[in-house]
């Protein structure tokens, strides 16, 4: 394969001073250009605590996860731990064009962890467009091209934090205006707008026009917990600012919380927090 100076177009190297291993931190930008069927690099072997994400402005090249290929047109993206086993990047044999991408790579346990999470969320591969908001981010670093940056733990971290919120802003765009997005939202309105009194789960999924199950589902899949679960969590949070502000006692902090006696909501509230409603006011 021809030399790094010759398949780099530019390159931003990043050293970090004295680092923090609760952090991820940037190793590297580059926007590279392949046109070998030599390069095929396996995760098998790799270091295991590096990730890249990567996208292709022109050309094709290809990412496997396990047994399933995937073409890298301009616009497609994949992210992964460069040590992952079941992957793998490569120029394909049939190409007949440069492949450039832009990547950017990052270091730390950290960064393992993230990438693997939204591995789970989004997948390996996802489309990425070539004038979005994250390749014009990387795109920003081109003037350093060429040099060394040395950055502190927290400025790196907000460098790789700054480049996931755009990536998650691009990925995520369709999933906020989904109708499930808006049914979720819808229902947690319902429930938020009426803490005073227990409200079943059957009524609000008929004011929304949906069955109970689907509300349920739904709810689920979108937030990780039942409808029933928010709307107590959402009780609690209501009453320990209740208790905080110290306006009302506790047999109104229940009413307004929809219990129906000081009792049941100080057992309840007990089971949240460990204390009672009066213990936790003393606490405090």
């Amino acid at each position: 394969m021809p030399p790094y100076d010759k398949i780099r177009i530019w390159q931003v190297r990043f050293q970090q001073l004295r680092p923090m291993n609760s952090l991820p931190w940037p190793h590297e930008i580059v926007l590279e250009k392949q046109v070998s069927p030599r390069y095929h690099l396996e995760g098998r072997g790799r270091t295991k605590n590096y990730t890249q994400i990567s996208c292709t402005l022109a050309g094709e090249g290809a990412f496997r996860h396990r047994d399933t290929i995937h073409k890298l047109t301009p616009g497609k993206a994949f992210m992964s731990c460069l040590g992952n086993p079941d992957t793998a990047y490569y120029y394909p044999g049939h190409g007949t064009e440069p492949w450039i991408f832009l990547w950017f790579d990052m270091q730390g346990d950290a960064a393992v962890r993230i990438t693997d999470e939204m591995n789970v969320r989004y997948g390996y591969v996802f489309d990425l467009p070539t004038d979005g908001s994250f390749v014009r981010y990387l795109k920003s670093f081109r003037s350093q091209r060429h040099n060394m940056r040395f950055v502190t733990p927290t400025e790196g971290a907000k460098i790789v934090h700054d480049a996931l919120a755009l990536l998650g802003e691009t990925i995520e765009k369709g999933e906020v205006t989904s109708k499930a997005n808006q049914l979720v939202r819808a229902a947690q309105l319902i429930i938020t707008d009426h803490l005073d009194r227990s409200l079943d789960i059957a009524d609000v999924a008929e004011r929304l026009g949906v069955s109970r199950e689907h509300l349920i589902r739904v709810f689920y899949a979108q937030t990780g917990t039942t409808p029933g679960s928010f709307a107590s969590g959402e009780r609690m949070k209501l009453a320990l600012r209740l208790l905080r502000d110290r306006l009302l006692n506790c047999g109104q902090i229940a009413e307004r919380v929809g219990f129906e006696s000081a009792a049941s909501f100080a057992r309840v509230f007990k089971k949240a927090f460990g204390c009672s409603p009066t213990q936790y006011q003393k606490k405090i």
